[in-house]
């Protein structure tokens, strides 16, 4: 008996546990036998027609939804290259009908590619457009328009909307907003794969009428192409065109993906029936190989964002081995064509709000969001897939054949085959099924990738791919279009676990969807922006509805919708978990609210000429990559410093910004008419000098402030007269001499220069930041303390640090540092930060420094420090900091158990130093740069690994020996997160920044209480412009305010609230004090400087 109990236990904990595992997967693939989708998108290449013969093969094909028979169920229609196209009447259940040669929508012996639905006759049926491309003839696009019982017309030639351009996907939506559907046709003309940008450049200027991407206005009955009259005559190789209102101001914009250097475009309505192109006004980057695109709210702050997808694989084998690397000829051109700046990598644009004017701006977070790596990726999907009120990201993944496959194609080179033998060529291609991605929103501008967790798991090659609701349960079932393979259909059952509420509409007479709609759903303290646009991803169209998760909201608070037109109507109190039909004749003109004073930003830019200076800085050009090949970044960017003081005794704040080599630094003076800039002799005589730091006070101590100038650069050699610091002496009213005998000789390449009276002798004396070794990268440089000893009227300056700071030599990197009383003793310590060092904390032993930063917590704490300030954040008396590292938002990533390192060793004995990166990628620590680049610093690279493959399986060790990486220069990253260090107990706690302050590098910190509410807050900018081109800029940050609590917390002002808008490459900040008024300056790197309003 006993027995036979615990055998009913176990089985039942074992199905429990069973049971629980499963219900833990939101999603399940569904058998093509059950649910009789059994559409398979495959290629039959042959000799005429194979990878060779036509390079698009692999391209794939689309999805599109909706409910054709208006029965309530979203039916499905799937695009075939070289099979018929497949129309799948929904009959309940999960179960579908084959309907596709009794509705007349097979097509013909064209290549079928994107596919969308509209009602594009307004008979309240939607019907189905479908691009075409290909390598043969009849080329034209077909419409076939619903007859309404399960039956199709094509008519496409009838509409005037038969384009032979060579399409790749279409989207229906109103763009001159007179109440019917318009079209634009994004097209992808055959062109060879190493066209240059010359090419690319002539043809942009030189598109004829079958290459350029189309708008075709809806004139009733028949459509126009107003591609000229709208001015959207172009030339790209177009993979996606995305409808959405970037700028709120009520009229759909586009967004048009290019593959290889064709730029984007963003195409700005002009709301006269003509668009501005304003892609590089907008974004600072964008992906190489442009593929799909989808934009909506993920970050539900009411503005759309934009996911595309490029090429670049999160596996180390396969990014080396089969993935495209960008040399520095191709980059450079690009940008230099005009296009932007391009990287092969994902672009999660996220919008920053209305900062430009009335045009977005929107900042690349790929890389923080854990996004930029998907593999060869081809449609990107917004969609909540958890019903929990964010939306998620799905992306379909995969290409037929490895074309990018290095090893094979440089054998191929060798070869010699004619055209009838290239089918037995592509049959050798190597092939390689890969999973898609979906990744889980942890609403923090961050996502967790969740295939294994929610049971979305398909390798295969997808391509086209729709988020739907195909059982009315309330949640998004995901649909793709697979290459010699069965269409996947993924059902999702999270409306179990979380409730929904899906919205349709009822449109007016001539868009009876309404297309272009646009709702705000607000539940649970939540506010959901959605717009209902249905082209989205790749080659594909979602059904006209809006699905919104809620969580585990009771009642939906309410609903507001705004028609394209303008008209409004709200709903409040909604019943949650189901489908609300919203009818336009319900709809109201939008009400005048009463017009409340405008209250101003508390930042805001200054352009008034007789405040500003119109300043630029002008780097100087130099190749930091020609010797040394593996640099991460370039080194001879690091400038301007910027200094304010008052220069000429009038009571008037002056500033000093830095020039590059071959560049005068920049001296002006304050007047009541503005700032007039002044002629320096010594300092013009100094111009070849690359001004890292520049520092005012007041060096002699005769009551009139000095100039210092830290010299630093990687142009110069190791022992140029160039790396020495100046010392300018003012003669008491703004008359500047070079003193040649007060500084010892400093033949170092520095940073900043910071004056305290550390030794308490009445006078100022220095610590000098040293930055780098030129041309030696990353050896650490020495920096100095200086003691001042001169004599009224005679400046002098003893360099003291070898007998009260000889840590100091060789110390780092250095890029900032500042003077504090850490423990409140009345002796100034110092703490120094840098580039691959931890903050360093020297205590004051009353004019002895002594490190002390294992004490206080912070030895194990190496990153790519850029600044520091400090400040009493949570008022207990003592001194807290922060400090800006690299960010989250770069290449580079570190966390405790996997770090991201640097070893300097001459490895292969030709006495020169070579530069290792490495990082770890699946639990193995790899070479970080590919072995291309690699060889070209280490040759025996080539020899000692034959092949791409094998290199790209070869771990760090193996390439460069256990033994020679130990006896290199070694240095470690564990984070590179910006972060806040609460002084407590006579240690520091490490807090992160938010990650709204993790965008980018953070050069410049200023702490001041800006607000005026008594609390300390922190304002901050950075960005790092100079990086290697296989590394993605760091150009995310626009600035940020920090508002301070008083208790050490801090919460992040954006832009659109605070007004600030610092974007660029932002070296230095400094406030200074302007006809009375408080502002702030930011000096940039090769741009002008920026002076920014402080209202308060």
């Amino acid at each position: 008996m006993n027995r036979i109990y615990l055998l009913i236990c176990v089985s039942i904990l074992l199905y429990s546990c069973t049971k629980n595992t499963n219900e833990s997967k939101l999603f399940s693939r569904l058998n093509a036998k059950d649910t009789g989708i059994n559409f398979s998108n495959n290629l039959l290449e042959n000799d005429s027609l194979n990878y060779f013969t036509y390079a698009y093969m692999y391209m794939g094909g689309g999805v599109a939804t909706g409910d054709i028979n208006n029965d309530g169920l979203n039916d499905l229609f799937f695009t075939g290259n070289m099979v018929p196209n497949k129309l799948y009447l929904n009959k309940g259940n999960l179960k579908f009908e084959d309907i596709s040669e009794l509705a007349g929508v097979e097509g013909d012996q064209r290549w079928f590619t994107g596919v969308t639905m509209a009602d594009v006759n307004n008979d309240g049926f939607l019907d189905i457009y479908c691009s075409v491309g290909g390598k043969f003839n009849p080329k034209g696009n077909m419409l076939y328009i619903n007859n309404g019982d399960n039956t199709f017309t094509e008519k496409a030639e009838e509409y005037g909307l038969a384009d032979v351009g060579n399409s790749v996907q279409s989207t229906f939506f109103d763009y001159d907003l007179d109440g019917d559907l318009d079209l634009y046709v994004a097209n992808y003309p055959p062109t060879n794969f190493s066209a240059p940008n010359t090419y690319y450049r002539f043809k942009i200027y030189n598109a004829n009428d079958i290459e350029t991407d189309k708008l075709f206005r809806n004139d009733g009955g028949s459509f126009t192409n107003v591609t000229d009259e709208a001015g959207l005559r172009s030339f790209g190789l177009t993979l996606s065109a995305t409808v959405g209102d970037v700028n709120k101001d009520g009229w759909p914009d586009l967004y048009i993906s290019n593959d290889f250097s064709t730029p984007d475009y963003l195409f700005v309505n002009n709301k006269n029936g003509t668009f501005t192109e304003s892609v590089k006004s907008v974004t600072r980057q964008n992906a190489f190989y442009g593929m799909g695109v989808d934009m909506a709210d993920f970050n539900n702050d009411e503005l759309i964002d934009i996911l595309q997808v490029d090429m670049n694989a999160q596996n180390n084998r396969r990014s080396k081995a089969n993935m495209a690397s960008m040399n520095p000829d191709l980059f450079w051109s690009t940008v230099n064509s005009g296009f932007n700046y391009q990287y092969m990598q994902n672009m999660l644009q996220l919008n920053n709000g209305m900062l430009n004017d009335t045009l977005p701006d929107f900042s690349n977070i790929s890389r923080l969001a854990g996004l930029s790596s998907t593999d060869w990726s081809w449609g990107p999907l917004f969609a909540d897939l958890d019903n929990d009120g964010w939306k998620d990201i799905f992306i379909s993944n995969g290409v037929r054949r490895e074309i990018n496959s290095k090893d094979y194609f440089n054998k191929l080179k060798k070869k010699r085959f004619n055209k009838d033998s290239t089918l037995a060529w592509v049959k050798k291609i190597p092939s390689e099924k890969i999973d898609n991605f979906v990744f889980r929103n942890n609403k923090d501008l961050t996502f967790k990738k969740a295939n294994e967790d929610w049971g979305l798991v398909y390798k295969g090659f997808s391509n086209g791919c729709v988020y739907v609701d195909l059982d009315n349960d309330g949640d998004l079932e995901i649909v793709t279009n697979n290459v010699d393979d069965y269409a996947s259909v993924f059902e999702n059952t999270s409306a179990s676990k979380n409730n929904h509420l899906t919205l349709k509409f009822k449109g007016a007479e001539k868009n009876k969807f309404g297309l272009g709609v646009k709702a705000t759903v607000k539940a649970n303290e939540l506010s959901q922006y959605q717009e209902m646009t249905l082209t989205r991803g790749f080659q594909s169209s979602v059904a006209p509805q809006l699905h919104f998760g809620l969580g585990q909201a009771a009642v939906v608070n309410s609903i507001k919708v705004i028609w394209p037109d303008g008209k409004e109507q709200e709903l409040n109190d909604i019943a949650i978990n189901q489908i609300l039909e919203i009818d336009y004749v319900n709809a109201t003109d939008a009400i005048n609210k009463e017009v409340v004073d405008v209250v101003k930003p508390l930042f805001e830019t200054e352009n008034d000429e007789g405040i500003v200076a119109k300043h630029k800085h002008v780097e100087n050009l130099f190749n930091d990559f020609e010797d040394e090949i593996l640099l991460p970044h370039r080194t001879s960017m690091f400038g301007p410093g910027l200094a304010v003081g008052d220069l000429n005794n009038d009571n008037l704040e002056d500033f000093v910004v830095g020039g590059a080599s071959s560049n005068q630094a920049g001296v002006y003076f304050q007047t009541n008419q503005g700032f007039i800039k002044q002629e320096i002799e010594d300092l013009k005589n100094d111009a070849g000098f690359e001004d890292l730091g520049a520092h005012i006070f007041d060096a002699d101590g005769d009551g009139d402030n000095d100039l210092y100038m830290v010299s630093g650069g990687n142009e110069f050699s190791l022992s140029s007269e160039k790396l020495q610091d100046r010392l300018y002496i003012n003669n008491g009213n703004g008359s500047f001499t070079k003193s040649t005998t007060a500084l010892p000789e400093m033949i170092t390449s520095g940073s900043r220069a910071y004056s305290h009276d550390f030794d308490k002798d009445g006078d100022l004396d220095l610590f000098v930041g040293g930055r780098l070794v030129p041309g030696n990268y990353p050896l650490p440089a020495s920096s100095y303390i200086l003691e001042n000893i001169s004599v009224k009227g005679k400046p002098e300056f003893m360099d003291v640090t070898h007998k009260i700071a000889p840590d100091l030599k060789d110390l780092g990197m250095v890029t900032s540092a500042i003077w504090t009383d850490i423990d409140n003793d009345g002796w100034t310590d110092l703490i120094v930060v840098g580039e691959w060092m931890p903050i360093t904390i020297y205590k004051n032993e009353e004019g002895r420094f002594k490190n002390i930063s294992k004490k206080m917590n912070v030895d194990d704490t190496t990153g790519w420090w850029f600044s520091i300030q400090e400040g009493d954040f949570d008022n207990d008396g003592d001194m807290d900091f922060v400090a800006g590292n690299l960010g989250l938002n770069y290449k580079y990533k570190a966390n405790a158990e996997e770090t991201f390192d640097i070893y300097l060793n001459d490895f292969d004995d030709n006495q020169t130093n070579d530069i290792v990166l490495s990082y770890y990628n699946e639990g193995e620590k790899f070479p970080l740069r590919g072995r291309q680049c690699s060889s070209q610093q280490m040759p025996t690279i080539k020899s000692k690994f034959k092949n791409y493959e094998q290199f790209s399986l070869a771990t760090l060790e193996d390439v460069y020996t256990e033994k020679e990486l130990n006896k290199s220069l070694h240095y470690q990253v564990k984070s590179f997160a910006s972060v806040y260090f609460e002084n407590k107990n006579g240690e520091f706690v490490i807090h992160q920044l938010p990650n709204l302050a993790q965008f980018s590098s953070i050069n410049q910190i200023l702490v001041k209480d800006f607000d005026k509410d008594t609390n300390l807050d922190i304002l901050i900018a950075g960005n790092l412009y100079s990086s290697e081109v296989e590394t993605p800029r760091n150009d995310a940050s626009i600035g940020l305010f920090l508002k301070g609590d008083g208790k050490g917390d801090f919460n992040p002002i954006e832009g659109p609230e605070s007004g600030l808008f610092l974007a660029g490459d932002v070296k230095d900040l400094a406030t200074i004090k302007i006809k009375g008024e408080e502002y702030l300056i930011a000096a940039k790197n090769d741009d002008y400087l920026q002076f920014i309003r402080v209202n308060k």
